[in-house]
């Protein structure tokens, strides 16, 4: 039975890992020196090459006559491993033998010698999925695992491993291929095989496969045994259902022209065509994010012929950043992968990005919500009275009940002129003040246990001095929760581009518990509620506190 592509092709050799240099030489020096470890953690996305790998090291490590780190692929060892033969390579599905009882008889067979080789290799793929119990059972073994056994555990979602079994590992991060290495690797696959393919023909096929060289190479095989030899575009768009690339394009086009309707009217072609929306949702993300970075000046890495990137260019010129950024943050929410056939998100998402706004961002990010009743907020301890400046005249006034909490909009007025200067100081302490509500709301989304957003809702005390903000919370649990999100890389550095863009300069977070976090009024200030806080970063105080009747 003739062998799928990615199984025939799957490399042999650690230099033949596509796109994981720095992993790959790391393991050719530890085997070179005879460093190899007894645990290895391999996280990344699905098609990487983590088994690959890691079947890979075991030939290394067991290879009778190794080259510089590399299996020679001649020695029985090295045949009986690429035959799928070999019995002292063992690989585990974790998905299928997650539980505890799976767990110890792998314990039990460790302490067995290797039957042929030097060392006995097990590869746990998907190790995510054991469960906790089975995790502890395997901790022991992992810790102090007999010296003739190496343990390979691979996963997609590295966040699920408990600490405990990350730290008894070394672990090695492997990245999405990059377009350029997939698309070398499908044309040295091509000209294997004997089929005719172009080098756009291949890029169409690397940029559907989102960084996975085995996705790649399965739609190369579907569109060879489907088409037959030489493939075209056409092809490819016919298989995915794709349909022009014309289409995303042309959207993106009236995204930034703000032309609604015309959006509107290609999103329901698309989906009348019965073309897959959610290749139209990745070519739209794909050209807004390829115009950010022409308009950048970051664009030379782009994988897209002249020809494009000189109409992106053009696309460029009438867009300003914020919009662009506006837009690529409303389609990055959008979620076709419950239902993929409804356009409405799609359609929902290019209201949002290409309709005119109405209000002035400055207006927007400082008025307060009006009008809310104690039926619409969220329950609290107290409520409090507050008072602020007078607004300015309008021709009509809203009548508080005592149900509704409302404060008055500063009047954004010019200073000398510059209505910029009011909208956004220059002091960092007025700055942060003024901008805290888009702050907060910039890191809604942002954190992986806890959200970001909700915890800074109850930050009490804010102080700027010397490129660092200091944020003080009334509970302990706010500040370990805040300090553990920001002990997250990813998380880090969202906040930082966050701060750089909200502050306008380069500052680190600094976050602490309350002086007066056990006094009633830190209490209280802890169960204001968020519209009061609000008011409060505008300028109103509180004068009167009484309990909550409801």
């Amino acid at each position: 039975m003739t062998e799928v592509f990615y199984r025939k092709w799957r490399p042999k050799r650690l230099d033949q890992v596509v796109g994981q240099d720095s992993t790959t030489q790391t393991l050719r020096r530890a085997v070179a020196l005879e460093r190899v470890a007894h645990a290895y953690l391999f996280c990344g996305p699905r098609g990487t090459g983590k088994t690959s790998t890691a079947r890979i090291l075991a030939k290394a490590a067991n290879c009778l006559s190794p080259q510089d780190g590399e299996p020679d692929n001649e020695c029985d060892i090295c045949r009986s491993i690429n035959d799928g033969r070999a019995l002292d390579l063992i690989e585990i599905d974790g998905a299928s033998n997650r539980g505890i009882d799976d767990i110890r008889a792998l314990s039990e067979r460790v302490r067995f010698s290797p039957n042929e080789a030097r060392r006995k290799f097990y590869i746990i793929d998907e190790v995510h999925m054991l469960t906790n119990e089975a995790f502890n059972a395997l901790l022991k073994t992992l810790e102090e695992p007999p010296e003739h056994v190496v343990f390979v555990l691979a996963t997609t979602e590295p966040h699920k491993v408990p600490l405990t079994i990350v730290s008894r590992c070394q672990r090695f991060d492997f990245r999405r291929i990059p377009l350029d290495a997939m698309v070398n690797k499908l044309t040295e696959l091509c000209n294997e095989e004997e089929i005719e393919a172009t080098t756009e023909t291949l890029s169409l096929i690397a940029r559907a496969s989102s960084g996975s060289l085995r996705d790649a190479e399965n739609l190369l095989e579907q569109v060879v045994v489907s088409y037959g030899s030489p493939i075209t575009d056409e092809n490819v768009r016919d298989l995915l259902g794709l349909g022009d690339d014309g289409m995303a394009e042309g959207l993106v086009r009236h995204i930034i022209k703000r032309e609604v309707k015309s959006g509107l009217t290609i999103i329901g072609q698309v989906s009348g065509q019965g073309n897959d929306l959610r290749q139209l949702h990745r070519g739209v993300m794909e050209y807004l994010r390829g115009i950010l970075l022409l308009k950048t000046g970051a664009g030379s890495t782009l994988a897209f012929t002249s020809e494009t990137v000189i109409r992106l260019k053009s696309l460029a010129d009438d867009a300003s950043i914020e919009q662009l950024v506006i837009s690529l943050r409303t389609f990055s929410k959008v979620d076709l992968r419950q239902d993929s056939a409804s356009p409405l998100a799609l359609e929902l998402a290019l209201v949002e990005s290409a309709a005119e706004p109405t209000v002035p961002a400055a207006i927007q990010q400082r008025a307060p919500i009006v009008g809310r009743t104690a039926t619409e907020r969220p329950p609290r301890s107290s409520a409090a009275s507050v008072k602020g400046p007078k607004p300015a005249s309008t021709p009509s006034t809203v009548a508080a009940s005592p149900s509704v909490v409302s404060a008055p909009v500063p009047a954004v007025q010019p200073e000398n002129g510059d209505d910029h200067a009011s909208a956004n100081p220059s002091e960092p302490a007025a700055r942060l003040e003024s901008q805290w509500i888009e702050l907060v709301r910039s890191l809604r989304h942002t954190g992986r246990r806890f959200k970001l957003g909700a915890l800074l809702r109850s930050c009490s005390e804010r102080h700027v001095g010397d490129g660092l903000i200091t944020l003080k919370f009334p509970y302990q649990s706010h500040v370990e929760r805040v300090q553990q999100e920001l002990e997250d890389p990813l998380t880090r550095k969202e906040v930082k581009e966050v701060l750089t863009t909200v502050m306008d300069g380069d500052y680190e977070i600094q976050v602490s518990l309350a002086d007066n976090n056990n006094s009633t009024t830190g209490q209280s200030v802890a169960n204001r509620s968020y519209l009061v806080r609000t008011a409060q970063s505008m300028g109103a105080r509180v004068v009167d506190e009484k309990e909550d009747e409801s």
